[in-house]
Order: C-alpha cells, then sequence, then structure tokens
C-alpha cells in the first residue's frame, strides 16, 4: 500500500453504477434523436373540405374548396368511379379524349400550376355523351341518374385529400 492512501479513498460501487447509467441514458438519446431524423423526412398530403357538383348541359364537375389546405392543380389525381368502372383524371391528361379541361373557375390560362384554397373552384370537362344524358371521360361514361364516388388523391404521396358522391 502506498503511504498516505487507504482503501477508502477508492470509488463506491453505488457511484459506478451511477456512472454507467448515466452513460447508458446519454447513449440512448443519442441513437433516438439520430434515428427519430429518419422518420422526420416524411412528407404531409393536404387535407381538405371540397364539395363536387356536376353540370350536364357544360359536360363539367365543379369542383369547391370549402377549407382545409390548398393544394395545386398539377399534384392531384382524380378518380371517379360508377358501379365497376374507374378512371383518373389530372391535368397532365387536359387535351386528351380523357379530359379537355382541367383548371381553375376565372383562370383563362389554364394554367395546371395553379394553387386551389378555400374559396376556390376548379373544374373538370368532359365529352358530351348522348345529348345530356352523360359525361364521358376517355372510355368512361357517366350516366345520368347514377351514383358517383369521387376522390381528389395528392400524386406525391398517394393519399387521399378529399372524398365524396353525388348523382349526376
Amino acid at each position: 500500500m502506498r503511504p498516505g492512501r487507504n482503501h477508502a479513498d477508492a470509488v463506491s460501487p453505488v457511484v459506478g453504477v451511477i456512472l454507467m447509467l448515466a452513460v447508458t441514458v446519454m447513449i440512448a438519446a443519442i441513437v433516438s434523436t439520430y434515428a427519430g431524423g429518419f422518420s422526420g423526412g416524411a412528407e404531409k398530403s393536404p387535407q381538405s373540405s371540397i364539395q363536387a357538383t356536376p353540370n350536364l348541359d357544360d359536360h363539367c364537375i365543379y369542383f369547391e374548396h370549402n377549407g382545409g389546405d390548398p393544394f395545386m392543380i398539377n399534384s392531384i389525381k382524380i378518380f371517379l368511379r360508377a358501379g365497376d368502372n374507374t378512371t383518373s383524371l389530372s391535368a397532365h391528361d387536359t387535351g386528351s379524349s380523357k379530359v379537355l379541361n382541367f383548371t381553375e373557375v376565372g383562370n383563362s390560362g389554364g394554367g395546371s400550376n395553379t394553387t386551389i384554397k378555400t374559396g376556390d373552384t376548379f373544374f373538370i370537362t368532359g365529352r358530351d355523351f348522348g345529348s345530356g344524358t352523360g359525361i364521358q371521360f376517355g372510355s368512361m361514361v357517366l350516366m345520368n341518374n347514377t351514383p358517383i364516388t369521387w376522390l381528389i388523391v395528392d400524386r406525391e404521396t398517394g393519399k387521399t385529400i378529399s372524398m365524396g358522391k353525388f348523382y349526376l
């Protein structure tokens, strides 16, 4: 034994256990913070209250944004379902046999980069089918007095922004 020292100067086992616990908690906090950063990048899709109104005379379906998050027209897809038939429409289909027009009401430029917010209305235009008895979007025909289910989906996340039902 060295002179001037005795066994009572050593670190007690209790202090050693406390130090080991403190180091373990610090490591757990660092790992948790690092791993939590991976899930933080998930994008949130907009959620909105939208009302759909068909107009057989204009061969259109109008969508009015009544509240919630804004979204851009070119970032959505609209799914229409009548019975067993379903079609998807987007601003990229504009001018094709599916959709003649896909734009905001009052937007004469027809830009698909338009942001739709509360109070705005946008519409899709199809073709007349049978003298006002239906609207045709590509191979899908929405007939008069038929229940139509619609979904507006965020193209990037694939999550539903809004959905509903109407009778044509």
